[in-house]
């Protein structure tokens, strides 16, 4: 990885930063298509050893701001797409069923919605 990829993977599943920023920050590294029916990811980097871990935490934190309003249903959506899909992510461990069962349901969540509606 570049200097300053990591902290800016993990700033990001913290929703320090949105994906747009995470997006303009690591540039051509990154591929990502999260459309309503296909959600692709492709990255270009050598994957940070140990992965960036991910803990109930970071969900707390992201259900905290989205129930707030600080974040949207789609940032939410597109959040929890990209910890999914980005294997830099790393949420082994004894939680790591739960974590996995709620970063997919909310990454589901607002695609299954649209596609609904659609």
């Amino acid at each position: 990885m570049r200097p300053g990829e990591r902290e800016t993977l993990a700033r990001f599943a913290q929703l320090k930063i949105p994906l747009g920023e995470l997006r303009a920050r690591l540039g051509d590294m990154l591929e990502i298509d999260f459309g309503p029916t296909e959600r692709r990811l492709t990255s270009y980097f050598l994957l940070p050893n140990p992965g960036i871990r991910i803990g109930m935490e970071h969900i707390t934190n992201a259900l905290n701001k989205h129930w707030s309003g600080e974040i949207t249903d789609q940032e939410l959506n597109d959040w929890a797409t990209m910890l999914l899909l980005n294997e830099a992510y790393e949420w082994s461990g004894p939680d790591e069923d739960e974590i996995a069962e709620m970063l997919n349901e909310l990454s589901m969540r607002k695609a299954s919605e649209k596609g609904e509606a659609e």
